[in-house]
C-alpha cells in the first residue's frame, strides 16, 4: 500500500514533463505576410496548441505603433480585428503566448494597400486632324504609389509608361500624339498594374479604354443627278457627306428666275414638288463647309398664277388701282388680263403683265388672269369692289309726319352706296343727334319738344348725303302745337334757306293729313344739303 502511495506522484511528474518537453504550438492566420485593404473589415487569428494549462495570448505591434485594433479571447484563440484598416496597422505583428512557466510567440508582417478604382482619362474631348493633342491619365487614393505601373497602350502595343514614386498618393501620366481621320474611332487604353505579390491577379490590374474622336471638316460625296420634271411632281433629292461631327446637310432653294436662296429643309433626303430651280446641299459642323448644287429644270404648263390687285380689292371711285398678273412655266406663258370676258391686255412671254386705271362705279367686277403656254393653261380671279358717295337718300315716318303728343314715331332711312352707309338723325334747333347703322330711329311718347326739322346724313368711306324732314307734334285735339309756326318755320327758313323753307310749307300742307309721311330722293341724285346751299 505504501509502495502504491510513494509511485503515483513520481508518475505524475513524468506525465508532465512529458508533456512540456512536446511544447506548445502558436499559429496565426493568415500565416506568413498578411495583405490588408485600406478602408476595410480584416480580421487575424492567433492559435494556441498543446498547451496543457489555460494559456495567456497577447497582440504586441513592433515599433512604436498603437494597435488600434480590438481583441477578443476564448480558451485558447483569440482574433484581433481591423475595422477599418488603417496606415498605422503596417508593420511587424507578434502574438505572444504565455503557458505555465513557458512563453511562446508566432509572427507576421502586415501590409496594407489602397487601389479603389480604375484610371481617369482626360483631355479626350473631340481632337483635330493633324493637330498635337495631349491626353492624361490618373490613379488617385492609391497606395504603395512606387508598386504602381502606369501604361498607354494604343493597338494592343505600350506607347507609354510611367512608374510611381514612394510617397506619392496618385501616379499620373500625360501621352502626346498627332492624329490622322483614319485614327477616329481608334480606342486608346491606359493600364495601372499594382505589383504586390500577395494580391489576387484579378484585382492587381485595372484600365479605362477611350475612344479617340478626331474632328474634320465636313465634304459631300454625292448628291442626286440634274433632274427635269414635270410641275407639282413629287422630287426626291439625296444627299450624303462625311465629316466628324457629323455633319448636319441643309437644303436651299434658288429659282430659276433669280432670287434669295430658301431653306427647304434638313437632312440627306429632301421630298417636296418639283420646282425649277438650284438646290444646294450645305454640309456644316465646326470644323467647315462644304456644298454641292444639282439644277432641276421643269418643262410644263404654267404654275404659280397670280392676280394682285393694288392698293386693295376694295377701293373708293376715282382711286388708280393697278392689277398685276403673274405666272410660272417652261416656256414662259402668255398672260391676258380680262374684265367679265372682255379682253383688257395681253402679253407674249414676259413674266408679269401690269395694268392701270382710275376706277368708276361701273369698274366693280370680277377680274381674271389667265396664264397659257403649250403644255397647259391656269388663271385666277379677283373681284373689284368700287365705292361711291351715299346717293338718293329717302326718309320714311310711320305713323305720319304729324302725330299726336304720346305716341311713337319711326323714322326709317335708305340710301344706297358701297360699303352700306351709316345713318345720323339730327335735330336741327338743339344739335341732338342719334345715330343707328340700319337707318331706323324710334322716337318715343312724342312731345312738344319732338317738333322741327330734322337732318338725316347718310355716309361711309366714300362720302355722304344729306335730307331733312319735318316732324310735328299736335295736342291731343288735334291742334298743332304753337311752336311750329311760331318758333320752329322761321327758325328754319333762316338756317336751312330756301330749301328748308319749301320743306317747311310743304309739310304745312301735309301736315293735317293722316298715314305714313315720306320724303323721296330729288331725281337729279344730288344731296339736299348742296341744294339747300345753292
Amino acid at each position: 500500500m505504501s509502495v502504491m502511495t510513494t509511485r503515483l506522484p513520481l508518475a505524475c511528474f513524468l506525465l508532465s514533463g512529458a508533456l512540456a518537453a512536446a511544447g506548445v504550438q502558436v499559429n496565426i492566420s493568415p500565416a506568413g505576410e498578411s495583405l490588408l485593404k485600406l478602408g476595410e473589415r480584416a480580421q487575424l487569428s492567433c492559435d494556441v496548441r498543446d498547451c496543457p494549462a489555460a494559456p495567456v495570448i497577447a497582440w504586441t505591434p513592433l515599433g512604436d505603433r498603437p494597435l488600434g485594433a480590438g481583441v477578443r479571447t476564448r480558451d485558447r484563440l483569440s482574433l484581433l480585428t481591423f475595422d477599418p484598416v488603417e496606415m498605422m496597422h503596417e508593420g511587424p505583428l507578434l502574438c505572444q503566448v504565455t503557458c505555465g512557466g513557458q512563453r511562446k510567440h508566432a509572427k507576421t508582417d502586415i501590409r496594407v494597400y489602397a487601389f479603389p478604382r480604375d484610371p481617369e482619362i482626360g483631355g479626350h474631348d473631340p481632337v483635330g486632324e493633324g493637330e498635337e493633342a495631349t491626353w492624361t491619365c490618373r490613379v488617385r487614393d492609391l497606395y504603395p504609389a512606387e508598386m504602381l505601373t502606369l501604361d498607354w497602350l494604343r493597338g494592343g502595343q505600350v506607347v507609354r509608361s510611367v512608374a510611381g514614386e514612394a510617397g506619392a498618393a496618385s501616379v499620373q501620366s500625360a501621352y502626346t500624339f498627332t492624329p490622322g481621320r483614319a485614327e477616329s474611332g481608334d480606342n486608346l487604353t491606359c493600364r495601372a498594374t499594382l505589383d504586390l505579390r500577395q494580391l489576387d491577379p484579378s484585382e492587381r490590374r485595372r484600365q479605362t479604354v477611350a475612344r479617340l474622336d478626331v474632328a474634320f471638316a465636313p465634304a459631300v460625296t454625292s448628291l442626286s443627278e440634274p433632274v427635269s420634271a414635270a410641275p407639282g411632281s413629287s422630287l426626291v433629292l439625296r444627299c450624303s457627306a462625311s465629316g466628324n461631327p457629323a455633319p448636319l446637310l441643309t437644303w436651299t432653294f434658288t429659282p430659276e428666275g433669280g432670287g434669295p436662296p430658301q431653306v427647304k429643309g434638313q437632312g440627306e433626303e429632301l421630298t417636296l414638288a418639283a420646282q425649277a430651280g438650284d438646290f444646294r446641299c450645305e454640309a456644316r459642323n465646326r470644323r467647315g463647309t462644304h456644298s454641292k448644287v444639282v439644277r432641276v429644270r421643269l418643262h410644263a404648263a404654267p404654275v404659280n398664277t397670280s392676280l394682285q390687285v393694288s392698293p386693295s380689292q376694295q377701293v373708293a371711285e376715282g382711286q388708280r388701282v393697278t392689277f398685276t398678273c403673274r405666272a410660272a412655266g417652261d416656256p414662259p406663258p402668255k398672260l391676258l388680263l380680262s374684265r367679265q370676258g372682255a379682253e383688257l391686255c395681253r402679253s407674249d412671254s414676259a413674266p408679269r403683265l401690269t395694268f392701270s386705271l382710275s376706277v368708276r362705279p361701273e369698274d366693280s367686277a370680277r377680274y381674271r388672269c389667265d396664264a397659257t403656254n403649250a403644255f397647259g393653261t391656269q388663271h385666277v380671279t379677283r373681284k373689284l369692289t368700287v365705292a361711291a358717295p351715299p346717293t338718293a337718300t329717302s326718309v320714311t315716318l310711320l305713323p305720319s309726319a304729324t302725330v299726336r303728343a304720346g305716341h311713337n314715331v319711326t323714322v326709317t332711312c335708305q340710301s344706297d352706296g358701297f360699303p352700306p352707309p351709316d345713318f345720323v338723325l339730327e335735330k336741327a334747333s338743339d344739335g341732338t343727334r342719334r345715330r343707328a347703322s340700319d337707318g331706323v330711329f324710334r322716337l318715343l311718347d312724342v312731345s312738344a319738344r319732338h317738333s322741327g326739322v330734322y337732318r338725316v346724313n347718310a355716309s361711309n368711306v366714300a362720302g355722304f348725303h344729306v335730307r331733312h324732314f319735318l316732324l310735328s307734334v299736335t295736342e291731343s285735339d288735334g291742334e298743332t302745337l304753337p311752336v311750329l309756326g311760331a318758333v320752329l318755320l322761321p327758325a328754319a327758313v333762316g338756317a336751312g334757306g330756301l330749301a328748308v323753307a319749301v320743306l317747311v310749307a310743304d309739310y304745312l300742307r301735309r301736315s293735317r293729313k293722316k298715314g305714313s309721311y315720306r320724303l323721296a330722293p330729288p331725281s337729279d341724285r344730288r344731296p339736299l344739303s348742296d341744294a339747300a346751299t345753292a
